[in-house]
């Protein structure tokens, strides 16, 4: 890379890591929450204690981000069927007359707005390096990544920074989220990689290198060294295009969720940023249903685009837009195997007003009438028979029966009609409905 060039990236980034960090004061409050909910803890005699978590503990917190977790930590004697409840009366008690709304999962958590911030308070048990085989839960593991985090940022205390500047990037180009309607980056995969190549520029360095990305050639990272032949040590299902060996957990794949698709537009994104530098790869774009629409029509020419409004059920960020997603993917299949060809597609939804949007967009001319359906193998005597008998037009082609028959489903907006009100796809969302149809 010439030296203009790498000025003009360097500068960039120095104004996007000034942009983004935070203001000290508007954290002073997360202290004094964790001091109440630790006060309340011993009040109730309860072994636990309440701690700081993700960016706000491994200080990589974003200028006008609200987002704060907590950890509440508990001894291993508690039943791991009480945590949720025990941890709910801690928190009735240090704030009574807040609104605390209760997310079921795997393990049920709470969350409530205070002093401007959206606290996620999170129960987990108590492990540490020597006792991980008491872990009951996924999320138990998370204070020793913070930890682990936090103990690189404070050797090199610039690496905050640079972290800052990774999840910008990824958020900017839609590919954050561990959300299992997201498959995206977590901010735990993002600490590492920029951990294990020294800062934002040389991740994206390496990253727009790639040529091939595919679970037969795998990217791998093993920061501290943990096994010696991860192809070989690693369960084959966590073996994906990209294996980052899990720092606390050296049996774990990190990025084992981040799906091809993310991993390809994040590769995409960073080439485009190292070949034209620009603040725009860290601006995050809301979406514009009118854009997208606008942007369909402009790059397909006369297509026919089918816009669904959704409202969308109660419940966690992670499982409604999962459900929302599943339709979006649902109506996708089902449309193809109807021969629908889809020039395009999207899917959007907001979880605090509760609503989402799907766009379809599709070649306008209908489908023909008629559609040859494929029939048994001729050596198959009874099925063919069946076949003969339930259908009229038939003709026999090599060593199979064929017939034509009349295709149920002629424009897309047909076959919509019927698949919203399959149970499948009730059981998903409160309400779903064709808008419009442009």
């Amino acid at each position: 890379m010439d030296s203009v060039k790498l000025k003009r990236i360097r500068s960039v980034i120095e104004r996007v890591k000034s942009r983004l960090r935070p203001d000290v004061d508007s954290l002073k409050n997360v202290d004094t929450v964790v001091d109440k909910i630790n006060n309340s803890i011993k009040t109730l005699g309860i072994d636990a204690e309440c701690v700081k978590g993700g960016s706000i503990a491994k200080n990589t917190f974003l200028k006008h981000d609200h987002d704060v977790d907590l950890f509440v930590k508990f001894s291993p004697e508690y039943p791991d069927m009480q945590l949720s409840e025990i941890l709910y009366n801690i928190l009735r008690k240090t704030f009574p007359r807040q609104s605390i709304q209760r997310v079921h999962g795997s393990r049920d958590y709470f969350q409530f707005r205070l002093g401007g911030l959206d606290y996620e308070i999170i129960p987990v048990i108590n492990i540490h390096i020597s006792n991980l085989h008491e872990s009951r839960n996924i999320t138990d593991f998370s204070p020793l990544h913070v930890e682990w985090t936090g103990k690189k940022i404070k050797e090199r205390p610039e690496l905050a920074d640079e972290i800052r500047v990774a999840k910008q990037f990824c958020k900017a180009n839609n590919v954050y989220g561990a959300e299992s309607y997201i498959n995206g980056f977590s901010g735990h995969i993002m600490d590492i990689l920029v951990i294990h190549y020294g800062s934002f520029l040389s991740l994206v360095e390496k990253f727009a290198t790639i040529t091939d990305v595919s679970a037969k050639n795998p990217i791998i990272i093993d920061t501290e060294k943990l096994l010696d032949n991860p192809l070989n040590q690693l369960n084959k299902s966590k073996i994906t295009p990209l294996i980052i060996i899990d720092p606390i957990q050296p049996n774990r794949n990190a990025a084992a969720a981040l799906s091809r698709e993310k991993l390809l537009i994040f590769v995409d994104a960073c080439k485009k940023f190292i070949d034209s530098p620009s603040e725009d790869f860290f601006r995050i774009k809301k979406f514009n249903i009118r854009e997208k629409i606008l942007e369909m029509k402009k790059s397909l020419k006369n297509a026919k685009i089918i816009i669904l409004k959704v409202s969308t059920i109660d419940g966690s960020k992670d499982i409604v837009g999962t459900k929302v997603y599943k339709v979006y993917e649902y109506m996708m299949r089902q449309l193809e195997l109807n021969e629908f060809k889809i020039l395009d597609s999207a899917w959007n939804f907001d979880y605090l007003k509760k609503r989402a949007v799907i766009l379809y967009a599709f070649e306008r001319q209908k489908l023909s009438d008629f559609v040859e359906k494929k029939g048994p193998p001729l050596n198959a005597k009874i099925d063919v028979k069946k076949f003969l008998e339930k259908h009229e037009n038939t003709k026999i082609n090599g060593n199979r029966i064929y017939a034509t028959v009349k295709r149920k489903y002629a424009v897309p907006e047909q076959l919509l009609k019927d698949l919203l009100i399959e149970k499948y796809i009730s059981d998903k969302v409160k309400k779903i409905y064709v808008d419009k149809i442009i």
